[in-house]
Formats: structure tokens, sequence, C-alpha cells
């Protein structure tokens, strides 16, 4: 008999990287994951805070640029990082797979990272358009049909499903049985 799962669980696998079950071992080490990363975040914020103010006082506009690229640097690659690489010790995002599915599980890896590189491929596109008008007034069709945004959308998409690709083969063990 499975198991039904509740939202929560479900989002608190998936944030996690965690593909199996999530039995009460797994539950407090990410119980103990999220309270550390979320010492980080509050005590960045703090000396982030602190630090804008004492820039503001002289350079408003660059204090402002300077937040708003640090708030978005730091919870991505530093949060997250520490997450990835805490669950990656505690072989809590590990897949098991045995002998004679490991074929399998790599194809559904392949198919994995081909969406990984759409996603973020596309995801980066259409960002950069937005950021272009924003900032540099640039008409979003205008960027959409330049030949060297759409290289870099393929470029960046295909290199991102690369890494996302020999992340999950990585995080992929063959059980022997």
């Amino acid at each position: 008999m499975k198991v039904k799962e509740t939202f929560g669980t479900k989002i608190l696998k998936h944030f996690y990287g965690i593909p199996g079950v999530l039995d009460e071992h797994a539950r407090q080490e990410v119980s103990r994951i999220g309270s550390n990363a979320y010492l980080m975040l509050v005590s960045y914020l703090l000396i982030s805070t602190l630090i804008i103010l004492l820039i503001s006082i002289r350079h408003l506009e660059n204090a402002f640029w300077i937040l708003v690229f640090s708030n978005l640097i730091v919870p991505i690659y530093g949060i997250n990082g520490y997450v990835l690489v805490a669950t990656n010790r505690l072989h809590l995002a590990d897949k098991e797979v045995r002998a004679q599915n490991y074929a399998d599980a790599v194809k559904k890896s392949v198919k994995h990272g081909i969406g990984m590189a759409v996603y973020f491929g596309t995801t980066m596109f259409l960002f950069t358009s937005m950021t272009n008008w924003f900032i540099d007034g640039t008409q979003p069709i205008q960027t959409l049909t330049s030949i060297h945004e759409i290289i870099n959308w393929i470029l960046s998409g295909a290199f991102f499903g690369l890494v996302m690709f020999i992340y999950d083969l990585f995080r992929t063990k063959k059980i022997r049985e």
C-alpha cells in the first residue's frame, strides 16, 4: 500500500532534491539544513542592510543596484549552493537503481537534462529581453529576434542542460542485489 504524501512533503522533497521516501532521519536532516540556511540568510540580510545603509549616504543609486544584485546572487548561489552540498554530503539526494535498470535511469537523466536545457534557455531568453527593455529601453521584439541573443540562449541552455545531466548522473547510484 502506498502512503499518500502531503503537498508540503512533495514541495520539501522537490526543493531538497530527495527522490525517495522522506523518512524520519531525512526529515530531521532537512530540518537542520533548512535552519542553517535560514540563519545564514538572516545574517546576510542584517549585514547587507547595514552596508547598503552606509553606502546610500553618498551613493543612493549605486547602493540600490548593489542591493538588488546581491539579493539575487547570495540566495541563489550561496544558500542554494549550501543546500545542494549539504544534501549531497548526507546522501539524501541519491537515487538508487538496480543494475538492470541503470540504462533506463541514464535515459531518464538525458530527458531531464534536455528538459532543463529548454527551460533554462527559454527563461534566460525572456529574462534578457525584459531586462534589456527595462534598463536600455530596447524593445523586447528586437532582443527576441537578435541572432546574437538566440545563439546565447541556445548555448546557455545547452550548457545548463549538460551540467544538470551530469549532476543527475552522479546522483544515480547502482545497487547490487
